[in-house]
């Protein structure tokens, strides 16, 4: 059943729309979800009211390990429930990231989860910026980072936080072989593939061969 919807005149620039008037709490865990109701300005300029479910599990920091001196890239694979839901092949290939804790910045968390998933204590971080991956209905932000390390930085593995049921495999890919993998669609992690396909336009603006 469609939604309902209580409109009124108003004028389409109204500075503080959209806005949620109402919020009713539906399950409160590792996510939160509500039931929100958004006043918005509608295109024929009357005010609608929306439901709307969101979903809230934090922000989260997105890092992909390179060396350099070798050309590999250090992703982690691990299992996800959605991709068990769903029947599709559950282990997935990613960048290390994790939800930012309550006090810590998105570079705190970055290094963190590097140190937790992969063993590796970085020096630089170099941010890409951040993007929204499901704005439709999740509230989460992800920060994404680039560190660059070197091969005796590799010498441990971290294989992630067993309190947090994570089982984590540490996968080195050469860079060339990641490029040619999200040339041909093979990248399903979308956080991932954004931070690689940065990197093959940083390269191609360099003139340097992909």
């Amino acid at each position: 059943m469609r939604p309902r919807r209580q409109a009124s005149p108003v004028p389409r620039q109204d500075p503080e729309l959209p806005r949620i008037v109402e919020t009713e709490l539906v399950y409160d865990g590792w996510n939160r979800l509500d039931i929100v109701t958004v006043e918005a300005v509608d295109r024929d300029g009357t005010i609608g009211r929306h439901r709307r479910e969101l979903v809230d599990h934090g922000e989260a920091a997105v890092v992909l390990v390179v060396e350099r001196q070798r050309g590999v890239a250090v992703l982690v694979r691990q299992w996800r429930t959605s991709l068990i839901g769903t029947g599709a092949d559950p282990y997935l290939l990613e960048a290390c990231a994790g939800i930012i804790d309550p006090g810590e910045t998105p570079e705190e968390t970055a290094r963190r989860e590097t140190e937790e998933e992969i063993g590796v204590t970085v020096g630089t971080l170099r941010s890409l910026g951040s993007v929204v991956p499901s704005a439709g209905t999740l509230t989460e932000r992800m920060h994404l980072y680039v560190a660059e390390v070197s091969a005796a930085d590799l010498s441990s593995r971290g294989r992630g936080n067993p309190h947090e049921g994570e089982n984590i495999e540490v996968v080195e890919v050469p860079l060339r072989a990641l490029y040619q993998m999200a040339r041909l669609g093979r990248i399903e992690d979308a956080k991932t593939l954004i931070i690689v396909q940065r990197l093959m336009l940083e390269e191609l603006d360099a003139g340097l061969p992909g």
